[in-house]
């Protein structure tokens, strides 16, 4: 099925030190073809996350999200679709300031997955559903430590995705104070807390190494093995990030994301996950407990 749908000022605006080498030494603009493959789609804020295809002399292959002004846009756009269309780049000397998309081509692939699966296939990388096996991989935590999500095989994970130099309250330090919440709650029954963790992962390794997040979970109060912080190289975020629908883009001094956090059962598998950071603690909570208990029968 082929449509054409006018998306005006779906704007994304990217951190400083996003350059392009070889760009002109004043303001200019730029039309580049985008395509890609929608992945995730949130109609409430207006955000539709593309995995698109490189685009020479502006960026690699990446995924990224696309916030729209014209929501009701979003109604007919599904994960799995096939996009292309004209992306408008603006450029201050050889830094990217703006990003347009105008003008969307959509394909919708004939698949045998309804209307809004969330596991449609995207770029070769399906979304989880609840009931499946989160990917295994590797983190290095902030005493140093190798630390795979299997060695936490028989305990509650509840992840989440954070980095700690984070400049928006709403984004890590909202996640940060949540997962505090949490650590104190759980903490008040030993019993629990022995068969709960909680892990928050930074997907900036280039500055997050572990005597900083050693540093930053003083400041959070996040005391091992309860609450443990950890990083992981880019190759090992690739393993998890796709099926989790986590999108970041680094830059040198922000990183654009989203936030995803996880529940995971004891058998290593995908309970709940929560896009954005509107969850409830006491809502969460309910559904580690209620895992806890059924381990316990």
């Amino acid at each position: 099925m082929k449509r054409r749908t006018c998306v005006v000022a779906a704007m994304l605006s990217l951190v400083a030190g996003c350059g392009v080498g070889g760009g002109a030494k004043g303001p200019s603009s730029r039309t580049y073809p985008l395509k890609g493959v929608v992945r995730k789609v949130d109609i409430a804020s207006g955000e539709v996350t593309i995995s698109h295809e490189a685009i020479p002399g502006v960026m690699s292959k990446m995924t990224m999200p696309f916030f729209l002004k014209d929501k009701s846009v979003l109604e007919d756009v599904r994960p799995g679709d096939e996009v292309e269309g004209p992306l408008r780049v603006d450029f201050v000397g050889d830094r990217i300031e703006d990003m347009d998309l105008t003008d969307l081509t959509v394909t919708r692939p004939s698949t045998g997955d309804p209307p809004g699966s969330e596991a449609a296939t995207t770029s070769g990388v399906t979304a989880l559903r609840p009931g499946e096996l989160v990917p295994d991989f590797a983190v290095t935590t902030q005493d140093g430590s190798r630390l795979r999500l299997s060695d936490l095989r028989g305990k509650v994970v509840v992840l989440t995705f954070v980095y700690t130099r984070c400049p928006s309250p709403e984004f890590c330090p909202a996640m940060d104070a949540k997962f505090a919440e949490l650590a104190r709650r759980i903490s008040a029954s030993p019993a629990r807390s022995d068969r709960i963790r909680l892990l928050s992962v930074s997907f900036d390794p280039d500055h997050d190494t572990p005597e900083v997040l050693a540093a930053h979970a003083r400041r959070r109060g996040a005391r091992e093995p309860l609450w443990t912080f950890a990083v992981a190289s880019f190759p090992e975020l690739e393993k998890v990030a796709g099926p989790l629908g986590l999108t970041f883009i680094p830059g040198t001094r922000e990183i654009e994301h989203n936030i995803r956090t996880a529940v995971i059962g004891p058998d290593g598998r995908l309970v709940r996950l929560e896009p954005g950071g509107g969850w409830d603690v006491a809502d969460l909570l309910g559904t580690a407990y209620s895992l806890v208990s059924k381990a316990g029968r």
